[in-house]
């Protein structure tokens, strides 16, 4: 492994064992348990350029499938898979299903490699805030490719029925490090509606790419749900305009939305 990506490794999870006994503190410093807290509400499951705070039921299956074109990126669809082996820790495994690549894209190479990872929800609850944690690797599917570590953190907290969801990620290879921030929001309207709005920044090497990327998701039964959102270059290296599409269900586990 790369020294980089143990230096960040090593930084991660001290920073998660620091800031889980937050969640057991209420505000007259009385301890209680992390459980008795109710987990922060679920209002979608992903959002479009960026993910959200959130873990798989005990049993339960994620699956999302998702059409990505935007210009000096390309077109891609990938499928993803997450399973609940608890209800706080939760695998992942994501497989590029077709893509076309343009020159200059913001990480060419993340589209021939599978992606195998694992994500911790250190903090369920609202209070002080929800907070994730994970490591994914990429496996190459073709000659030449090389193996790539993704560390990641995400924080969430509501104010009153808006969410606001943060995360940071990194995507390391050899000579090639890449980084994702993104900062969304989702508010619900009724009981099926609920409209997004994402900043995200990308960066590789010395290049940067900013979109702001509006959505809106219709949940069409308890655990379906389709969305679509439009990434808008802000500057950098990103394109004038995409569209990305969202389509994902949940199976199995005790609990739906």
């Amino acid at each position: 492994m790369p020294t980089r990506v143990r230096c960040f490794v090593l930084l991660l999870f001290p920073l998660a064992a620091c800031l889980s006994p937050l969640a057991v503190c209420q505000k007259s410093g009385a301890s209680v348990s992390k459980d008795n807290r109710p987990p922060l509400p679920e209002y979608i499951q992903e959002f479009f350029l960026s993910d959200a705070v959130r873990s798989q039921d005990k049993g339960e299956v994620q699956l999302t499938f998702s059409v990505d074109s935007r210009q000096r990126i390309g077109t891609s669809t990938l499928l993803n898979m997450e399973y609940g082996v608890t209800r706080r820790l939760q695998l992942g495994f994501e497989l590029p299903y077709r893509m076309t690549e343009e020159e200059g894209s913001e990480s060419p190479s993340r589209w021939s490699t599978a992606s195998l990872g694992f994500r911790y929800q250190i903090i369920r609850s609202d209070f002080p805030f929800a907070l994730s944690a994970g490591m994914a690797f990429g496996v190459p599917l073709r000659s030449g490719g090389e193996v790539e570590y993704q560390p990641t953190i995400l924080a969430a907290k509501s104010f009153r029925r808006v969410q606001v969801h943060a995360s940071f990620v990194a995507d390391i290879e050899e000579e090639r490090p890449s980084f994702q921030y993104n900062l969304a929001s989702v508010y619900p309207i009724q009981r099926h509606w609920f409209p997004t709005l994402e900043f995200n920044g990308r960066r590789l090497h010395s290049d940067g790419a900013f979109y702001l990327t509006p959505g809106l998701y219709r949940r069409i039964e308890h655990r379906v749900e389709f969305g679509v959102g439009v990434p808008l270059g802000l500057g950098g290296v990103a394109g004038a305009v995409g569209i990305v599409g969202k389509f994902g269900c949940e199976i199995g586990g005790g609990e739906g939305f």
